[in-house]
């Protein structure tokens, strides 16, 4: 598809949405919403090295719930959520007003919808399993561009690329 940059591969449960470091106005805060609690870590450790401030949640509710409050930079949100799949909530997110200017990455390990994630307003796709440099790459390249109008949907990080 024009505009996408294919990149490629890498591989979290609680009862409560959860903000790991205090919130400035200041600083950059990313959004894990994934069921999963290996993701979670994987992507937690993944991302303290870009010292961010980082927020998780389990379910499309919490984490629709957390973005409204705290408005993040990037948001991470997995397809395959128990209460709402990620397109969805994506798309969701994007109607709300406080939220138009948030990045979002959709995650996902099933074969890639690129036209549901580009119809959400995604900013990218990601398929897991992912390399690890790669995704870092595409997350910075995505807090870079917060302010920038542009086309949703300019990356898509693929399997074994």
């Amino acid at each position: 598809m024009p505009g996408y940059l294919p990149v490629g591969y890498l591989f979290a449960r609680m009862t409560s949405p959860t903000p790991l470091h205090s919130v400035s106005a200041r600083s950059q805060c990313v959004l894990i919403i994934d069921d999963d609690e290996y993701v979670h870590g994987a992507l937690e450790a993944a991302l303290r090295g870009l010292r961010v401030h980082l927020l998780t949640a389990h379910t499309a509710a919490e984490g629709e719930s957390l973005a409204l409050q705290y408005q993040p930079t990037l948001a991470i949100v997995d397809v395959g959520l128990p209460d709402r799949d990620g397109y969805q909530l994506t798309a969701d997110m994007r109607r709300a007003p406080g939220l138009a200017s948030m990045r979002v990455l959709i995650l996902t390990g099933q074969s890639p919808d690129e036209a549901a994630a580009s119809h959400a307003g995604a900013n990218g796709l990601i398929q897991k399993p992912f390399r690890l440099h790669h995704f870092l790459d595409l997350v910075r390249e995505q807090l870079g561009n917060r302010d920038r109008d542009e086309a949703r949907m300019p990356a898509v990080l693929a399997r074994g690329a």
